[in-house]
């Protein structure tokens, strides 16, 4: 196989055999030009080939090369040539231009065996395969670790700025928790860029959880003070929307067919949720903001789905369709009788025209 060639390819050698033999394949010296290390074998690959023994034999082999450049052997065929039998009519066997009888090419497939020195086995596959998941486990701890400590280290930076900021989390931190939270961010800091520099992830790990232990509660109140007042707008618009049905359906005969006791339910239900939040929003206006709310966002969404859960259905309660009344059957004629009536119509109305005319 020369370089430049169209792949694959396949070269065709025919050869004349008896018994076992070999075939072999290998590079040539120009290989070293072309990246083959000096000291390294120029054996590409071995077939040993099983013929019949006995008389020689023609045997064709097949060697392909395919796009990636792998060679392999794709047939071993042994070709002989063999006479026709003669018919019973002579005159309809198939000759050639010699007038000599054609002959049947027949081709048997040869077993062999492949050997490739440059080829891994499968236990130096295993062993290589092994080494490789045991370096890609070693990248995934290490990234795992320089991500545990950026965290850690984002954390410490982000927080010792917010915590004295009194547009972000000051207000929400008394100067106690204040003083304790810096005073570990500090220690923390420290340990980070001397004894922590090449800890574990698990180390890591825990100490940013002693940060957030500390600063979590502070976190909390601000991230509740910032969706508290969206939060109680909705539940206010829900409110209002089905105290506004509830004023709007009475005597209305759209909504005749829902009954007093459910009109009374959704009443009560839309009064203790009011109830309920302006009791709770005048609680925490009495508590600072460094406090843990009387009440948070979460709470306010269950009351508002509470409420729409009790209030939606009779709400939107379909009308009952009316009742159809079933129309008294009137009895049929039979098909004949006006047939008949008509025939003795025309009959009578002849007889007094006959009586005209003989008048």
């Amino acid at each position: 196989f020369g370089r430049g060639l169209n792949f694959p390819i396949v070269r065709r050698v025919t050869l004349r055999r008896k018994g076992d033999f070999k075939v072999s394949c290998s590079y040539d010296e120009s290989a070293a030009n072309y990246g083959l290390e000096a000291g390294s074998t120029t054996d590409i690959a071995d077939w040993t080939i099983k013929a019949p023994p006995g008389e020689e034999k023609k045997v064709r082999v097949n060697v392909k090369q395919d796009i990636h450049g792998i060679i392999s052997l794709s047939s071993a065929q042994m070709v002989e040539e063999i006479e026709e039998e003669e018919g019973e009519n002579k005159e309809e066997e198939m000759k050639d231009e010699n007038g000599e009888k054609k002959k049947k090419i027949k081709r048997t497939n040869l077993e062999y065996t492949e050997t490739k020195p440059l080829e891994w086995s499968k236990a130096e596959v295993d062993k290589f395969n092994e080494s490789e998941v045991a370096m890609r486990n070693q990248d995934r701890v290490v990234k795992e670790t320089s991500d545990m400590r950026n965290e850690l280290e984002s954390y410490i930076y982000s927080m010792r700025d917010k915590i004295d900021s009194e547009s972000q989390l000051g207000p929400y931190a008394n100067q106690q928790e204040k003083d304790t939270f810096l005073k570990k961010n500090d220690e923390v800091e420290n340990w980070l860029y001397e004894e922590g520099f090449d800890a574990t992830k698990s180390v890591y790990a825990a100490k940013l959880a002693e940060l957030k232990k500390l600063g979590g509660p502070i976190e909390s109140r601000a991230a509740e003070a910032a969706a508290r007042p969206n939060a109680v707008s909705a539940l206010q618009k829900n409110v209002e929307k089905f105290k506004k049905w509830l004023a709007d359906a009475q005597g209305n005969d759209a909504f005749t067919h829902i009954l007093d006791e459910e009109f009374n339910k959704c009443h009560a239900k839309c009064d203790e949720v009011s109830s309920w939040l302006y009791d709770k929003m005048d609680e925490q206006g009495s508590l600072p903001p460094h406090v843990d709310p009387a009440f948070t966002a979460a709470d306010v969404n269950a009351k508002s789905q509470e409420l729409s859960t009790i209030c939606s259905p009779i709400m939107h309660k379909p009308k009952p369709k009316p009742k159809v009344e079933e129309k008294p059957k009137t009895e049929e004629t039979p098909a004949e009788q006006p047939a008949e009536n008509a025939n003795a119509m025309e009959t009578e109305g002849d007889d007094d025209k006959m009586d005209v005319d003989e008048a």
